[in-house]
């Protein structure tokens, strides 16, 4: 490794560990702001013992099974905290002895089914988007039979399981601005205390507006127990999203004030020491090791999270469910089911994830009202979507350390699609705009190397003078850098450009709804990978990151080296190889825009190489051409080492 190239990894590391650094720091800030909270909240800091409690009792494999008959651990519940607890009452409730009705209805982009079980959505559909690849693949559905989708819960004669709703579409003239269709819900328990419900939609998009009004139409007041609204259970759409793609998002305020975007799913936790769905089942493993199951394991298992949450989002690959209340929740519980045949000491295989949003308890005096208003997105992943439900919303793409970067990449490519029709020649564009972007870099990087093949033989002729005093080889070759004006670090910047840029289109490419089942040429599905012939031979060959490896290789080998031969022999070798076997089965998106940026590289090398040899290159010769330097090999070398040695 020549000192170029240890310069580069010493500065790669010194930045990992500012990140590490960073981190650590805002961590610590964090808990630290966190503990003076508690300390001014000993309520709270008795409910936050409880919790800690929960989670390492699940780390040990035992917490998630011994679970009371309500889902909750013991040691969630609180009676310092006037927080909906998960459980509705002591006795099971009394169904409405009325059979179910439902109504559908919605808009052209957002088809809903309302169940008179509690005024809630027993499921939806999403018309512009197929299931399958199939020409006759029925719609993307959610289906909330099991828990539909904005019931109450703790609230006796108003849940989905006892409440009877009455079910009627709203007059058209009686919908508020701006709402293009509504349906309105009734409900009146035993002890006067009415609901009614009205959801209103837009005439396009995936948002359904509630708002709910508790009136006491009793003589005496009445108290609205601590209530949750719930959230239907998610799964994965297609067969080919992993279940490591479900989760639950929420944003939360920190004590310090700031916002967090907190995710859990099956190796991440809200909040460091937390309890992740592989561990709400007492599952071993994680992280680059799959979770695997426990004896004795439950099929379903909950956690809890406490706070001022603004929304929770429940999400697969490509599409999620939002729910934003006007008025903040005080509480979290996530509720995740896996798949019932998974066998003892196999992976955990996730089926659902679901979860219901608290509210505090109040009370409400004879003719009193109490309105409660939410959101509710049920749609794809996507940015402009998500976008008109609020700026923080977007944090639901996960985009990561680069989001801004993913959010702008992200934006230029739709903005693209817009004038070519066809998603893979989008990417193609995309990938011309980002080349000419790093276009002024990368010619003076490639003009940087050629310089440094030219002075090869003189630096050649210092490491053989100054053998024995490294020190002064290395004033020397800095002054021979100085005269000649090369910087051996240059030919490296359009690679450490290149990486957020290639980490960044790995993550939009993979994740973005617009590249489902996005044909280009032999491709189906440009957020799959290729797969071809699978059918025939029995695995899929994926050609996008072949190509991928002969363009690094033939990138490697016109690129001029000023290293040692056997390195650069290996580096062009070693590299192509890897980058092949880790994106074999990325998103063939991801492989074309590589492919493509690393073919106009070439073309790129080769014009200037043509026309570094009509102008005599860098030697301000007309019609002279500079030679590069003769490799040397592992021979030469040798004999070459046996002369010196000989005195020859």
């Amino acid at each position: 490794m020549n000192k170029s190239e240890k310069a580069i990894v010493a500065i790669l590391v010194a930045l990992l560990c500012g990140w590490f650094w960073f981190t650590k720091k805002q961590q610590a800030e964090y808990e630290k702001a966190y503990a003076q909270y508690l300390a001014e909240h000993p309520e709270l800091a008795a409910q936050a013992e409880g919790g800690d409690s929960e989670a390492s009792g699940q780390n040990d494999g035992a917490g998630a099974a011994a679970q009371g008959s309500d889902g909750v651990a013991a040691g969630q519940k609180s009676a310092s905290l006037s927080a909906w607890d998960g459980t509705v009452d002591n006795a099971a409730p009394t169904p409405p002895a009325v059979p179910e009705r439902t109504l559908e209805a919605g808009n052209d982009d957002l088809r809903i089914v309302l169940t008179s079980r509690g005024g809630a959505v027993k499921s939806a559909t999403l018309p512009g988007y197929p299931r399958t690849l199939d020409e006759n693949s029925p719609p993307v559905s959610f289906d909330f039979s099991s828990s539909p989708a904005l019931s109450l819960e703790g609230v006796s004669g108003l849940g989905a399981a006892d409440g009877d709703f009455s079910l009627s579409e709203i007059a058209p003239e009686k919908l508020p601005r701006g709402a293009a269709g509504g349906v309105e819900a009734r409900c009146r328990t035993a002890s006067g205390l009415s609901l009614v419900r009205r959801a209103t939609w837009a005439s396009q998009g995936f948002a359904v507006k509630v708002e709910d009004t508790f009136v006491n139409e009793g003589a005496a007041p009445v108290g609205i127990d601590a209530m949750a609204v719930a959230l239907g259970p998610v799964s994965s759409v297609s067969a080919a999203d992993l279940d490591r793609d479900l989760g639950v998002d929420a944003s939360i305020e920190r004590p310090d004030g700031k916002r967090e975007t907190p995710q859990q799913s099956l190796s991440a936790a809200f909040f460091k020491g937390g309890p992740t769905f592989a561990s709400a089942f007492g599952a071993a493993g994680g992280g680059c090791q799959a979770a695997t199951l426990p004896p004795g394991a439950p099929v379903s298992a909950q956690t809890r999270l406490d706070g001022r949450i603004d929304w929770v989002a429940v999400r697969e690959r490509f599409f999620v469910e939002v729910l934003t209340p006007g008025t903040a929740g005080v509480s979290l519980e996530t509720r995740i089911e896996r798949a019932a045949d998974s066998q003892t000491g196999a992976p955990i295989s996730l089926s659902s994830v679901g979860g219901a949003l608290g509210f505090a308890s109040s009370q409400l005096a004879p003719g009193q009202s109490l309105a409660r208003s939410y959101s509710l997105y049920l749609g794809p992943k996507k940015m402009s979507e998500l976008r008109k439900e609020g700026a923080g919303h977007l944090a639901i793409m996960r985009f990561g350390t680069w989001s801004w970067f993913c959010r702008y990449l992200l934006d230029l490519l739709n903005f693209i699609h817009r004038f070519v029709p066809n998603y893979g020649w989008a990417i193609v564009v995309l990938t011309l705009v980002v080349r000419l972007v790093m276009l002024p870099i990368s010619r003076k990087s490639a003009r940087s190397m050629r310089k440094m093949a030219e002075i090869q033989p003189q630096i050649k002729a210092l490491q053989e003078k100054y053998k024995d005093d490294p020190r002064k080889l290395q004033q020397e070759q800095m002054r021979l850098y100085s005269e000649n004006h090369v910087n051996p670090l240059s030919g490296c910047l359009p690679m450490l450009l290149q990486l957020p840029v290639f980490v960044a289109l790995f993550t939009v490419l993979r994740s973005a709804v617009e590249l489902r089942y996005a044909p280009w040429l032999w491709i189906a599905d440009l957020s799959e990978p290729e797969n071809c012939f699978r059918e025939t031979i029995g695995f899929g060959v994926n050609f996008l990151p072949i190509a991928m490896a002969v363009t690094m290789t033939l990138q490697s080998r016109l690129t001029p080296s000023a290293g040692d031969a056997q390195q650069q022999k290996m580096m062009t070798v070693m590299m192509p190889v890897m980058m092949l076997v880790m994106c074999y089965n990325f998103a063939s998106a991801l492989g074309l825009y590589w492919s493509v940026s690393q073919a106009l590289a070439i073309a790129g090398m080769l014009w200037a190489r043509r026309g570094a040899g009509k102008t005599g290159g860098n030697s301000g010769q007309p019609g002279v051409t500079v030679e590069p330097p003769v490799r040397e090999t592992r021979q030469m070398r040798r004999e070459r080492e046996r002369r010196g040695a000989a005195g020859v």
